[in-house]
Formats: C-alpha cells, structure tokens, sequence
C-alpha cells in the first residue's frame, strides 16, 4: 500500500505537469499571433503618417497653384472637400481695385 502512494502521485503530478505544458503551449501561440497583430497595426499608423505628409504637401502645391494661376476649378475642387485658401486670387483683387477706383471718380 505504501509504494502504492508514491506511484500515483508521482502519476497526478506527471498528468498537472502535461496539462500545464498545453496551456503554456496554447497561451505562447496566442501572445504570438497578438504579437503579430500588433506589428501589423503599427506598420499601418507609421505608413499613414508618411502618407498623411504627402497628402498635405500635395493639398498645399495645389492650393498654391490655385492661387498663383487663378484656376477656378481647383479652387473649387479645394473647396468641395472643405480646403479654404487663405489668399484671393490675383484677378478678383484687381478687379475689387477697379471697382473702387470707379466708385471714387
């Protein structure tokens, strides 16, 4: 009976053991695959900001090719996606100039 004792715990801590082993194991390849989530998700944000620099340099050369060359059409495809532009442009100023020049004389 005493040798009995020592087989069947040695028999119950095996069986914890292995039991532990899988757990470790299947805790491990889910961290693994979050991991890798996680990666993913931060290559996303680092190439959104680059992409979030270009676009605004793209939107500025733009908006000052609207300006310097009084292209209606920009202006208005700016304004459309909610782009305001600080400057007026060249041919509305010289023209609010003449229109005061007339009303003094």
């Amino acid at each position: 009976m005493s040798e009995k004792v020592p087989y069947w715990a040695s028999v119950l801590f095996s069986a914890v053991a292995l039991v532990l082993l899988v757990v470790n194991i299947s805790i491990s390849n889910a961290n693994r695959a979050q991991q890798t989530e996680v990666a993913a998700r931060q290559n996303a944000i680092s190439g959104g900001q680059a992409l979030g620099q270009l676009n605004q340099s793209l939107v500025q050369a733009m908006a000052e090719a609207a300006v310097k060359n009084n292209d209606l059409q920009l202006r208005d495809l700016l304004s459309s996606q909610g782009i305001k532009l600080k400057s007026e442009p060249v041919a509305e100023k010289s023209a609010e100039k003449s229109e005061k020049k007339k009303e003094e004389r």
